[in-house]
């Protein structure tokens, strides 16, 4: 019995040792952080800050330009089709922030069909401004 108690207060000290490095390699340090990414073929570029509290990411701030200036409410204004399809991509590449913060890790933020784009301009610049941040 005594064997067994040992063998299970072993198991548990190793599951948390593990999860406890685990967190602390997850970590990020306690600052703002920022990218932006250079214009595309159409004159498109994308800007993201972070703000990281207690190692982890609390805030999101990610947006899109045009040559025209930021993607918003007048964003594909001029064709009613492209309107709609450009503010529901909008709307969706708008959900990507709280993902992260929600899950802490860019590779769990998923694509949302019809915002592809905005998904891989949000994903590197996410990257870039993370690096800084990696204890």
């Amino acid at each position: 019995m005594k064997k067994l108690l040992a063998v299970i207060i072993s198991v548990f000290l190793a599951a948390s040792l593990m999860t406890g490095c685990a967190k602390n390699e997850a970590a990020f340090k306690d600052g703002d952080y920022s990218a932006k990414s250079d214009p595309d073929e159409r004159g498109n570029y994308g800007e993201m800050k972070i703000k990281v509290s207690d190692g982890k990411i609390a805030e999101v701030d990610f947006k899109e330009f045009t040559p025209k200036g930021p993607k918003d409410e007048n964003y594909g204004k001029g064709n009613e089709e492209n309107y709609k399809k450009a503010q529901d991509a909008l709307k969706a590449a708008k959900t990507y922030g709280p993902k992260l913060i929600e899950t802490q890790d860019v590779e769990k933020v998923d694509l949302i069909s019809g915002a592809t784009g905005s998904h891989t301009l949000f994903k590197d610049l996410a990257k870039k401004a993370l690096e800084a941040a990696k204890k």
